[in-house]
């Protein structure tokens, strides 16, 4: 252990003076004041498990889970086989795995910035109706039952989001606060569907801010070609164990990922600005899109002391099992259009208009008939007079 003594974090007292965009301009939080960036990441010759004692207090070793499957019978969930979408009604959970401050025997810098992050996922879950719990600085036995609550919960949840926040290394390792473990097997492995029933077709989320190696990415040049025009049922029925899941990583495999002492990582801010601006009935995927757009390119490392780590490049990794569309914020409800006139409606209001025209024109005949009579028999009256004077002479 003593030749491990005189070996630091790559990113230790890693001092940018913020982040910027690919054009090497300073974007808005630059301008505003300095910020320490780092990165969750050991050096290459700094390998995890040689740091692990062979001692019981660690457990560097990843959790071991009953692999048989809890039940045979059909699990009942409130989504449909055909259904386009994830059914969101329930309880929707989220659990963030914060780790800031690690055991000292494991050489890992604080995560200085992280508590940021944390502030930013709750400001964005909460008003959406997640119900938000955070662990801090978790052991991987408390990893271990944190997991295990969910497993065998009782409550009807809807989704299930999980924020990894801590250093990595390649594989999918994360450390905890006392050892290593790994986010397929640790996290994924025990919420499939054979092994926690409730969450079966339901979306399960997890999100990861950890480099997943020592490599960083240079970025690449490229130029927009020019365009040129041109003519150019209910019935029971399986689901996979492993369907339904996201996993969203701060970078690509083996590589760095970036993360500011001053206004956090660029992975997490991102994931939460983009959030809140979406609007509803924006679809998950496409969020997620523009996440990778916006961190892939809107941030580049300016880091002129450190050319390692200077103009540096990163982007998120997408995995991805769901298969349905999700969304965070429900689509608004389409108005219902007037109701139309039917046919029968039309001709029943036109016979009663004709109906009553044709009593009108009735009235009208009936008045007009007693009015001729009426005169037939005063001329009658008139006559019988006239023929009565002498003479015969008719005077008016």
């Amino acid at each position: 252990m003593s030749s491990l003594d005189n070996l630091t974090d790559a990113a230790d007292n890693l001092t940018l003076e913020t982040d910027t965009d690919i054009d090497n301009t300073q974007d808005e939080d630059a301008l505003k004041s300095p910020c320490e960036d780092e990165a969750d990441a050991l050096p290459a010759s700094h390998h995890p498990r040689r740091l692990l004692p062979e001692s019981s207090e660690v457990d560097a070793n990843p959790l071991s889970w009953n692999t048989q499957p809890s039940s045979s019978r059909p699990v009942s969930i409130p989504t449909s086989r055909d259904s386009p979408q994830y059914i969101m009604k329930g309880i929707k959970k989220l659990l963030v795995l914060n780790h800031k401050n690690f055991h000292p025997r494991l050489k890992l810098n604080v995560r200085r910035g992280t508590e940021i992050d944390v502030k930013a996922i709750e400001a964005s879950f909460k008003p959406l109706g997640w119900d938000v719990e955070v662990l801090n600085d978790c052991t991987t036995s408390q990893i271990r039952d944190a997991i295990l609550r969910i497993q065998i919960s009782d409550e009807a949840l809807c989704a299930l989001a999980i924020f990894i926040l801590s250093h990595g290394e390649d594989n999918g390792t994360v450390f905890a606060q006392d050892g290593l473990y790994r986010v397929d097997h640790d996290i994924l492995y025990p919420l499939a569907a054979d092994k926690c029933p409730l969450l079966a077709g339901k979306p399960k989320m997890i999100f990861v801010q950890a480099c997943q190696g020592q490599d960083t990415d240079p970025g690449t040049s490229v130029v927009p070609r020019r365009r040129h025009t041109s003519n150019d049922n209910t019935a029971t029925y399986k689901i996979p164990n492993y369907a339904d899941f996201v996993i969203f990583q701060a970078s690509f495999w083996q590589h760095y990922s970036f993360r500011s002492g001053d206004t956090g990582s660029w992975f997490i801010q991102a994931l939460c600005n983009k959030i809140e601006e979406s609007q509803p009935g924006d679809a998950f995927f496409d969020i997620l899109l523009d996440v990778s757009y916006s961190v892939a390119i809107h941030k580049e490392s300016n880091v002129p002391q450190k050319p390692h780590l200077d103009k540096k490049k990163q982007v998120p990794l997408l995995y991805s099992t769901m298969l349905r569309k999700l969304y965070l914020k429900e689509p608004e409800p389409t108005p219902l259009p007037d109701t139309p006139t039917t046919m029968a409606e039309t001709t029943e209001g036109k016979a009663t208009k004709e109906d009553g025209e044709s009593l009108k024109s009735g009235d009208s005949k009936k008045k007009a008939s007693s009015k001729d009579c009426l005169v037939r028999d005063q001329a009658m009256k008139l006559g019988n007079v006239w023929s009565a004077l002498p003479g015969g002479v008719r005077h008016f």
